[in-house]
């Protein structure tokens, strides 16, 4: 009677997890000859050889003492790796070229020693475990002898000190060998096969454990059609101009998706208010309905944002459109997963699943919409870390939305390029680029609103107009800003940094205004109660560039510290939003500090300011017809020349060469990724804004005496309520000489704690965390 789990037979879980490896494997339909050069019932085998392995490591006794008794510390891991090479290096025979087995089997012997960790460097396995060679021979002999004869049985192959032996001789040049298989592929084939078998058993592996191996989640059928009903419903008898722009372009973009029904690749240039949110998922919705004809298989669609924000807010419309279309919405049909979402899983069977087993299935992504941001999506496909990576099966062959795609970075553009085009022709991805200002990351698109230019040709909401040679202090921008609204216009000034925002914010005090400030130092409980009173009616809103994309605000002129020309485009998205009046304007200005500096190129590189700074500079002013050719295009154009594929190049490297970890610490490696760029490190606060947020101080305070596992269950889902209450700033010098108490919790990540006592000298009702100048630059 040998166990896995409390209560679980190790064989049991050796067979269930092989079982769901093979389920979640035939739901991807994938094409592992294309994919990666070996055939499916070739993948399929590494799959049981991995499955059947992964574990063996606990038919011990000292291991089945441990779960008795936490306390003992054993590790399964590195035995059960040898056996996955051997097993899967007997299955292999035959099936794919000699010169591949010995490495294919290394990528199993790679999944299993690192399914409760991380992926590193394969020659950082070699030396690992030639280091721990005695104590690996060693262990293989204290495995029960009846497990060892079932092992025999299903795999082939014997355990014995012999066998690991044979095994840690044969490994001891690998690294070599495949880094001339990896030169002679020159592709991320070898990456993504590893990262899939890996997210394979992790997920496999986690659910099995905390379900029993009873719990699965059943696909959901979609009727694309019902949802189409309802889109042309809101869309139908058009009264403004906007109105027609967006039921003319929903008609366009499906009748080009029809027109192009093998193709990958697309972008959606919309103008702001273009209703991009509902046309880009009634396009996905679509091409699923054709891949389900041609393919026989249903993928998943995943709607990724660059802020949370923007997924509360566009996830609301998504979920209000299901609900109209398809009745109650449940967790397995629209899943938003973000560190602030509901933890709580329901099932179509109206089934709330334990906060545990929800946690496992939210983190992978098990539903067939998903609403999520652009890191937990590039975490998916760029990491070696099993958290990230275990929602990978789920990410390959779905369908890809990336809404105000313009917010990735350009260092990585050619490193999207690659990574999308290789998901597209090898795994059958799909990628639907939305934006108002289409960057030129991928290349042989097609562009499903036709011809973007004409939705923009007829549109006068709003003219730019460049003031970055006359407004350049507080004092002038006021002036201008004051004028304005002595006209009765609703004035929107956005900054780069909070500092100059909330600077430029208390010179308004004791005016007679219904006034608002917005910016990621104020926490998401007072956030959202702001957004509510902007939207009612604000003559004033000073903010950061948080308000750039997706908001739904509308106001008569806009203000816009110098930035990247998407950005100020962007920005320009709340101008004269629905076109109710003749004409609004942006003006352009360029703060600049007491030495001269311009404010944004503490934020931005200082090429893409130097770009818009010339291109603007000679420019009186824009109508909003001509922004495209006479701004956007010059702008991606001398980017292009300008900007350099060095981080590109490096990450693509990375991927190719298997460098998941970085030694030395300056070498770029899979680990550091981030889509999201910050020059300074990032640091969360918890604010005791009010009542609540004490309580859910003092209940976390209360976990810090519990063991491990009961704290991380616990924590993990006070934590999404604590998010309430919780900012991030940049770790500055100026932050660092006069910040709060620093709090270093029993497990987990340190953060910085604001008590209710002490909220004055540090946070402000009206404009947020305080931030020195020149200090704590966030958005």
């Amino acid at each position: 009677m040998i166990y896995s789990h409390p209560n679980r037979l190790l064989v049991d879980h050796l067979n269930g997890v092989k079982k769901r490896m093979l389920q979640m494997f035939e739901d991807m339909s994938l094409d592992c000859k294309k994919a990666f050069g070996i055939s499916n019932k070739a993948f399929e085998s590494l799959i049981v050889s991995i499955a059947i392995s992964h574990d063996i490591g606990k038919a011990t006794k000292l291991f089945q003492k441990k779960l008795e008794n936490p306390n003992i510390r054993v590790s399964h891991s590195p035995v059960s790796a040898l056996y996955s090479f051997l097993a899967a290096k007997k299955a292999l025979r035959g099936q794919v070229p000699r010169s591949e087995e010995k490495i294919l089997s290394f990528f199993a012997f790679s999944v299993v020693r690192r399914h409760h960790g991380f992926l590193v460097r394969p020659i950082d396995e070699v030396s690992n475990m030639q280091w721990s060679e005695e104590k690996l021979i060693k262990e293989s002999g204290y495995i029960n002898k009846d497990f060892a004869k079932w092992f025999k049985k299903e795999t082939g192959v014997t355990i014995s000190r012999e066998a690991s032996a044979q095994v840690i001789e044969e490994l001891k040049n690998i690294d070599e060998e495949l880094e001339k298989a990896l030169d002679k592929r020159s592709d991320f084939s070898f990456y993504f096969l590893q990262n899939l078998l890996y997210s394979l058993l992790v997920d496999a592996d986690r659910i099995d454990a905390a379900t029993y191996g009873k719990h699965n989640v059943d696909r959901i059928k979609i009727k694309d059609n019902s949802f189409e009903k309802y889109v042309k419903s809101t869309f139908k008898r058009p009264k403004t101009f906007m109105e027609k722009i967006r039921t003319n372009s929903h008609k366009k973009v499906l009748t080009n998706l029809l027109l192009s029904p093998n193709r990958y690749l697309y972008t959606l240039t919309l103008p702001t208010g273009g209703g991009k949110t509902l046309t880009s998922l009634s396009a996905a919705l679509k091409l699923r309905k054709m891949v389900e004809k041609k393919q026989g298989r249903s993928p998943r669609i995943i709607y990724a944002l660059p802020f949370t924000s923007l997924i509360d807010q566009n996830a609301s419309v998504i979920s209000t459109a299901l609900e109209k279309s398809f009745g109650r919405v449940t967790s397995d049909l629209f899943l938003v997963q973000h560190h602030l979402a509901p933890t709580q899983y329901v099932t179509k069977e109206n089934e709330s699943l334990s906060l545990d087993i929800s946690s496992l299935l939210i983190s992978s992504w098990n539903a067939e919409i998903v609403a999520t941001t652009f890191v937990s999506l590039f975490e998916g496909i760029v990491s070696n870390d099993r958290s990230n990576v275990r929602k990978l099966h789920n990410v390959i062959g779905s369908i890809i939305i990336l809404d105000e795609v313009q917010n990735i970075p350009h260092e990585y553009w050619k490193l999207v390029r690659s990574l999308f085009e290789f998901m597209a022709k090898k795994m059958n991805t799909y990628f639907i680029l939305a934006t108002a200002t289409q960057p030129k990351i991928l290349e042989n698109v097609v562009e499903l609103s036709q011809k973007p230019l004409k939705w923009f040709l007829p549109l006068k909401r709003v003219k730019m107009t460049s003031n970055i040679e006359k407004i350049n202090d507080y004092d002038e921008l006021f002036r201008n800003v004051k004028n304005d609204l002595m006209k009765g216009k609703k004035v929107l000034v956005i900054f780069n940094t909070i500092s100059t925002a909330q600077t430029f914010f208390k010179m308004f005090s004791g005016m007679n205004l219904k006034k608002c400030f917005l910016s990621s130092g104020i926490i998401p409980f007072q956030r959202e109660k702001i957004i509510k009173k902007v939207k009612e009616g604000a003559d004033l809103l000073v903010s950061t560039q948080v308000v750039e994309a997706g908001m739904e605000f509308d106001f008569n002129v806009v203000y816009r510290d110098i930035a990247p020309m998407d950005s100020i485009i962007q920005s320009g998205g709340r101008c004269n939003r629905h076109y109710k009046e003749k004409g609004g304007t942006i003006h352009v200005f360029s703060l600049k500090n007491e030495n001269g500096n311009l404010y944004s190129k503490y934020v931005y590189d200082s090429v893409l300011i130097d770009i818009s700074y010339e291109i603007l500079k000679n420019t009186k002013f824009v109508d909003e017809k001509d922004f495209i050719p006479k701004l956007v295009e010059p702008y991606f154009g001398e980017m292009s020349k300008r900007m350099t594929n060095a981080t590109s190049d490096a990450y693509i490297n990375a991927m190719k060469y298997l460098l998941y970890s970085s030694y030395p610490q300056g070498d770029t490696s899979i680990s550091r990724f981030s889509i999201i760029n910050s020059k300074l490190f990032r640091i969360p606060i918890y604010i005791q804004y009010n009542e609540e947020a004490k309580e859910l101080w003092n209940k976390f305070e209360d976990y810090q005496d519990l063991p491990a596992k009961e704290w991380y269950e616990k924590a993990k889902t006070l934590f999404k309520k604590m998010g309430k209450y919780m900012i991030t700033v940049n770790a500055t010098e100026e932050f660092l000489k006069n910040a709060p108490p620093l709090f270093s919790p029993a497990y987990g990540k340190a953060f910085y704690l604001v008590e209710s006592e002490n909220i004055g000298m540090f946070y402000d009702e009206e404009t947020g965390f305080h931030i020195e100048e020149n200090g704590g630059m966030i958005m």
